[in-house]
């Protein structure tokens, strides 16, 4: 059961894009001095075409509030 209405119309947009980088040579991930995966985002792109072909019934709502 869809939780949109159905007499609206919808677009979707990409909210945030993470990224890992990986070492090849180390076959491992660059980490930060403490250990943790280092994350990367690119805010000045956009990355509004991912969700081409995509319908809200295609999504799942996440457990964040």
């Amino acid at each position: 059961m869809s939780k949109f209405d159905p007499n609206k119309s919808y677009s979707i947009g990409v909210w945030d894009m993470t990224f890992y980088v990986v070492d090849n040579e180390k076959d491992d991930y660059v980490r930060n001095k403490d250990g943790n995966i280092r994350i990367f985002h690119t805010p000045d792109i956009n990355y509004s075409y991912m969700a081409d072909g995509l319908g809200v019934d295609d999504l799942v709502e996440t457990d964040d509030e």
